[in-house]
């Protein structure tokens, strides 16, 4: 059965009234008054970021203040560490869906090496008071700000305690006795995991995209798929076949999702990473933008010798997405 549309809505991040986004390159002064403020990296705004969100929400309603979301562009991973983590999201993603969270706004600031060796206080004061009036600042009890993570959450509070200003570190959602966070569903994304990994976000994993042209050797068998070109940086699930559901123009599909070269045809020329097949779909979409919602991890993927035995689990595996999502589009426009 096709999930509901607000459900629907929710997984492609287009559910809830969606906050300005501000971001600090001098272009302009931000005077943003009495503030609650939450900071993060926030990658995937998973179910502990929206736990932290709504603490900071309800904190600054309390007090009544506007709250806020502090958090960085590029991703500080990509600067200080050697071996930068893949994304869950590009960054105009999570700014939007950090938009979609309840608070009054999201507040960017560039990330830079020169900002990297900041401490907390330099950070504080130099980079977010001069737009807003910190009341109480809201972050994950492991956080860590400044040059080196010098500064953690019992360093940040003895600052505020000295100017008025609360400082929360909050315990972590627990899934299983483990804390949810953006590192854990990378490894439950690159270990093929999507529905544990769903959980911990709270929603579908999503992947956007752009159609391109492929090696047609889906239409020549009889299953046409979307061949699709992604950002590079984005953490894929583990080679395999999937379950899902994809969105073009507006319209959400079942589809049978391959992720990894086909082995089967991975030194054909045009053999893409990425590939649906959408159910129910007929049109030419090339050049448009597709969003894929990983729903269930169907098999691992491997080599047939036997191009009918290829054709035969194929289509096994988009009768499966049929009996579970249908065999038609749905519009969500």
């Amino acid at each position: 059965m096709m999930p509901l549309v607000d459900e629907l809505r929710r997984d492609l991040l287009m559910a809830g009234d969606v906050a300005p986004v501000w971001y600090l390159d001098g272009s302009r002064a931000l005077e943003l008054g009495d503030a609650v403020i939450a900071i993060g990296a926030f990658d995937g705004v998973h179910r502990g970021h929206g736990e932290l969100m709504r603490r900071t929400v309800s904190d600054a309603r309390a007090r009544g203040m506007r709250a806020y979301a502090v958090t960085f562009d590029p991703d500080p991973d990509t600067i200080v560490s050697p071996a930068p983590a893949r994304h869950l999201m590009t960054v105009e993603d999570r700014l939007h869906a950090l938009a979609a969270t309840g608070v009054d706004g999201v507040i960017v600031v560039p990330f830079t090496r020169e900002l990297a060796a900041f401490d907390h206080e330099r950070f504080f004061g130099d980079v977010l008071q001069p737009c807003c009036r910190m009341h109480a600042i809201h972050v994950g009890s492991d956080f860590r700000l400044g040059a080196h993570g010098a500064s953690d959450v019992a360093v940040m509070r003895a600052w505020g305690i000295a100017r008025g200003i609360d400082v929360h570190g909050h315990d972590l959602v627990l899934d299983g006795g483990a804390p949810v966070s953006a590192t854990r569903i990378r490894t439950l994304l690159a270990d093929g995991s999507i529905e544990h990994a769903n959980d911990e976000l709270g929603r579908r994993y999503l992947v956007c995209g752009r159609i391109i042209t492929g090696r047609g050797q889906g239409t020549a068998l009889g299953f046409p798929t979307a061949n699709i070109a992604y950002d590079a940086s984005l953490q894929l699930p583990a080679a395999g076949v999937y379950a899902g559901l994809a969105c073009v123009d507006g319209t959400v599909w079942p589809a049978a999702i391959n992720v990894g070269l086909p082995p089967t045809f991975e030194d054909r020329c045009g053999s893409a990473s990425l590939e649906a097949n959408l159910i129910g779909f007929s049109g030419d979409i090339y050049g448009d933008r597709i969003d894929l919602l990983f729903d269930e991890h169907l098999r691992p993927s491997f080599k047939f010798d036997d191009i009918h035995d290829l054709i035969d689990t194929v289509q096994r595996d988009i009768a499966h997405v049929g009996e579970r999502f249908g065999h038609e589009g749905v519009s969500i426009s």
